[in-house]
């Protein structure tokens, strides 16, 4: 499922869990460390089930943030809530990335261009929202599956 136009709204407001939040810089690097980062937080919280979709997920969000913007940094934030994560991956570029890809997808043999594709096979709920003039982000939802 996906949702362009806002964030997720059962995050609005107090609830129980924690937030954590890490700021890196956007380099190549930066990929691997947010999404043992992610990992690290799910499963020192016990939420050790979703850790690999979480990874997956992560993974090609950051990647994207690297690969398609001119952002000086990348933060990334892991909201823990009742029966749910949700991931957020922000950047500096709103204009990019606003739009999920197309149908059809890119051509069979392509090395590239399925990331946002393999986000919402395996996440719960996605969505891309710009937040202002200059920051987009790209957040993930995975369900308990306790």
């Amino acid at each position: 499922m996906t949702n362009t136009n806002a964030l997720p709204a059962a995050d609005e407001g107090p609830g129980r869990g924690a937030t954590y939040r890490m700021v890196a810089p956007s380099r190549a690097g930066t990929v691997r460390i947010a999404r043992d980062w992610v990992v690290s937080v799910l499963c020192g919280t016990g939420w050790a089930e979703v850790a690999e979709r979480a990874r997956l997920c992560a993974s090609e969000v950051v990647t994207n943030a690297y690969r398609h913007t001119d952002s000086a940094e990348i933060a990334v934030e892991v909201a823990l809530r009742d029966e749910r994560v949700t991931v957020y991956v922000y950047d500096r570029a709103p204009e990019l990335g606003l739009r999920p890809p197309a149908g059809g997808g890119p051509p069979l043999l392509a090395t590239g261009g399925r990331g946002l594709a393999l986000v919402a096979a395996c996440a719960d709920d996605w969505a891309v929202v710009a937040q202002g003039a200059c920051v987009k982000v790209v957040w993930f939802t995975l369900l308990s599956e306790r």
